[in-house]
């Protein structure tokens, strides 16, 4: 009686957990695939998704997966990083300049050059505001509301070389390679003050924001989740653990996706700080970056040159 008792209590204790893990799982199923002339290193989602690489920026479809359609921009090649504003797009080179296109011309026209003196790494457009990660000036501001008359507003000094960036809610996230976080408050683009700081690592890859949650890719230990809600200092919550080699991650409905080397790993979000494994896609080669899709579709781009276009099956 007394051991019957124990096993019934085992299960009442187990039995949530077990129903989380074993829901709310994951497959994904290759549904295309696109070669590609040179290596893909980024995929920028706005009306496509835009591939870039060494020999020339590609657009592909985004509305029918099943039936995308891949066009090649060459006009744009060489680019370190990408960003829109209406019809009009930045292309960021490594060299420090960056060039305004006009994406309503065919082919698409340069209209305006911005020359930053740096060695640019990722640029971001957010309410009329063009940021730029600078490895030599941290992060600088451009007002772009008028698209193709960028106006230098201020630059913010960062600790470390500025690698990763992303905007939210008129807040700066930045990343440096020496594991650091910056927190910059954008309401007023004059002054541009540091309101959080965050150091805990080797290294910090770019940063996703969701919330009150700044998920932090940090390469063969996974990715650091924060809780950015009492700054100016974010509370680690929890490490989500890379099987090879965390480098991207995006969120997604209650889903985190992770681009860990070879693969690409997800994690149900329970509640605010409870992740549960729920699947992952294998590949043969290495990938770059990954693109969410509305929670249906993920593009991949990886080092065998190729964009491959996956579908996501949930289990209920």
């Amino acid at each position: 009686m007394k051991t019957t008792l124990l096993a019934i209590l085992a299960v009442l204790i187990l039995s949530p957990l077990y129903n989380v893990t074993l829901s709310n799982k994951v497959y994904f199923e290759l549904i295309k695939e696109f070669s590609l002339t040179s290596e893909p290193r980024d995929i920028i989602l706005y009306d496509n998704a835009y591939v870039i690489t060494d020999g020339a920026l590609y657009s592909i479809t985004i509305s029918d997966p099943y039936n995308a359609a891949k066009s090649e921009i060459k006009e744009l090649s060489g680019l370190k990083s990408l960003a829109f504003i209406g019809h009009f797009a930045y292309a960021a080179y490594s060299n420090g300049v960056i060039a305004v296109y006009d994406f309503s011309k065919y082919p698409a026209l340069k209209t305006n050059t911005i020359n930053t003196n740096g060695r640019l790494q990722k640029i971001f457009i957010d309410n009329g505001f063009l940021y730029i990660t600078n490895l030599d000036a941290g992060l600088q501001v451009y007002d772009v509301n008028v698209a193709d008359f960028p106006v230098y507003k201020n630059t913010q000094i960062v600790t470390g070389e500025a690698n990763g960036l992303t905007v939210r809610n008129k807040k700066a996230y930045v990343t440096s390679s020496n594991a650091h976080l910056s927190i910059i408050d954008a309401s007023d683009v004059s002054k541009l003050p540091i309101v959080g700081t965050y150091t805990n690592g080797i290294s910090f890859y770019e940063p996703y924001v969701d919330g009150n949650y700044a998920y932090v890719p940090q390469g063969n230990t996974g990715v650091q989740v924060l809780n950015i809600s009492n700054l100016p200092f974010p509370n680690m919550v929890t490490i989500l653990f890379a099987r090879k080699s965390a480098n991207q991650v995006v969120t997604s409905s209650n889903y985190v996706w992770v681009a860990d080397q070879k693969s690409i790993e997800s994690f149900f979000n329970n509640n605010s700080e409870a992740y549960y494994f729920a699947g992952n896609y294998k590949g043969n080669s290495y990938i770059n970056r990954i693109a969410v899709i509305d929670g249906k579709y993920i593009y991949v781009a990886t080092q065998d040159k190729k964009i491959k276009i996956l579908k996501i099956d949930y289990q209920y």
